[in-house]
């Protein structure tokens, strides 16, 4: 079985400035970090998920070009079948659902680049994994 690991980003102080445009600092060595906004509007994505799946979620990605974008369409699901999807795109910004997004069943992100997307993919796949069987 192979595991794959990967630093889990740390929420920056509001004083520290970000080192570049990115959704994350992810520095060549070191560890990534996240701006208090980002982080705050990850926990909402997160209790969102959590609130529309019970059990365990099994997240499928499906990485495709709209366009001339990169993105990656998750889909999540839980135990009974509920499910939900994102759309996460390359656009050069970040943007999260809003608050009444969350009523649908599919959602939109968008991040500044692919190294963005792949680390956003990460976290989420190791905050499925967190999830509580209900």
């Amino acid at each position: 079985m192979m595991m794959l690991k990967y630093p889990e980003p740390a929420v920056r102080p509001q004083e520290v400035p970000s080192q570049g445009t990115g959704l994350f600092t992810l520095p060549p060595q070191g560890a990534a970090t996240i701006s208090q906004t980002d982080a705050q509007a990850l926990r909402t994505l997160c209790d969102a998920l959590r609130e529309r799946l019970l059990g365990r979620v099994v997240l499928t990605a499906h990485p495709h070009r709209i366009g001339s974008r990169t993105s990656v369409a998750l889909h999540l699901e839980g135990r009974l079948g509920q499910s939900v999807d994102i759309l996460v795109t390359v656009t050069g910004t970040t943007s999260w659902p809003q608050p009444e997004e969350y009523d649908h069943p599919r959602w939109y992100i968008t991040v500044p680049d692919a190294a963005d997307v792949v680390y956003l993919l990460l976290h989420l796949s190791d905050l499925c994994e967190r999830f509580q069987v209900n």
